[in-house]
């Protein structure tokens, strides 16, 4: 019995001294180990940070100075080349965080200035071999470095690279979808016929980036742009009834009684949006006549608000009741 209870007390002092061991010469050592690798990449990180810092402060003039005369300048493909690859030798010499800067330096120039030959930008770009980048960046698998990409394109205005970025409009990620569909837009010619035949759904919210492209470009109004208010596709109806309210062209009755009859409720409700906003009162009679098809209560109510402005005495004379009713949640709901 003794000699059993001897032998537990020895395992348990041997597990406690192998316990120890492992605790001060492996576990211990680990940690200070992992501390001191995060510190040290931390300090090492700060200590670049601030090194570019000071180098982007003692090149930032030479930079300005060189990319504004270099963009400006009438000098010769050859004479370009050469002026850039001399530029990048003496301020750049490969450091990537620093090329990174001077390529959104044109970026912001391109953006901001009107009027630059936008040739000589694309030739500056790729003389500066920021086009690898770009092909790098597409070439990954995350959607934020290939929307990164499209970004580049968009802002040089390449419409050239369109092709690149046409694959990724029916993406499953929606986020690569949008940015690509945002790009490939940005991209074509300010008669925008490519969206007689875009299949693609398009979100709120880029319905309104494609409108800031179009306003932005100062294009006319699309000469086919009565041809979008029967495609298939919801999201150009949209667009084009929007497009029309902004160059202040009403819809027809035909057109109006048409897309009233349109099975999808943001058609129907752009439609009575801007019969109102176009102070259309040819088509208050149409629109009398629809409001007991209406299915959609939004709808129904934006409907007599919009008859309550551009509504004739036939208007007032059946409705008068409801739209004192409806009149309250206008501000609410509008």
């Amino acid at each position: 019995m003794l000699l059993l209870l001897l032998k537990k007390i020895l395992t348990l002092c041997l597990n406690h001294i192998t316990f120890l061991f492992f605790l001060i010469f492996v576990f211990i050592p680990l940690i200070i180990f992992f501390v001191v690798t995060i510190i040290s990449t931390l300090v090492y990180n700060r200590y670049q940070d601030d090194k570019f810092v000071k180098n982007i402060n003692e090149i930032e003039e030479h930079i300005n100075s060189f990319l504004i005369s270099t963009i400006f300048s009438e000098s010769d493909t050859s004479s370009l080349k050469k002026t850039i690859k001399e530029f990048d030798k003496k301020y750049i010499n490969n450091d990537d965080r620093l090329k990174k800067y001077v390529f959104e330096k044109i970026i912001h120039i391109k953006e901001n200035i009107n009027d630059i030959y936008e040739h000589r930008i694309i030739l500056i770009y790729k003389y500066f071999k920021f086009d690898k980048l770009t092909n790098s960046l597409i070439r990954k698998s995350n959607w934020q470095d290939k929307s990164e990409a499209f970004y580049h394109y968009q802002s040089l205005d390449y419409k050239i690279k369109k092709g690149h970025i046409k694959k990724y409009l029916n993406s499953k990620n929606p986020q690569l979808k949008s940015n690509a569909i945002i790009a490939y837009i940005s991209l074509s010619d300010e008669k925008f016929s490519y969206l007689d035949n875009f299949e693609y759904p398009i979100s709120k919210a880029d319905e309104l980036k494609i409108l800031n492209i179009i306003y932005k470009k100062k294009a006319t109004m699309p000469k086919n742009i009565e041809q979008w208010l029967d495609n298939k596709n919801v999201s150009i109806v949209a667009i084009a009834i929007k497009l029309m309210m902004r160059y202040k062209h009403k819809l027809t009755n035909e057109q109006t009684y048409k897309l009233l009859q349109n099975e999808d409720k943001k058609v129907r409700k752009e439609t009575i949006i801007a019969s109102r906003e176009l102070f259309n009162f040819e088509v208050s009679d149409i629109l009398l006549n629809h409001y007991p098809k209406e299915t959609s209560p939004t709808n129904k109510i934006i409907l007599l608000q919009t008859l309550s402005e551009i509504g004739n005495e036939n208007v007032v004379k059946h409705y008068n009741k409801k739209l004192k009713m409806r009149a309250i949640l206008k501000s609410n709901l509008l």
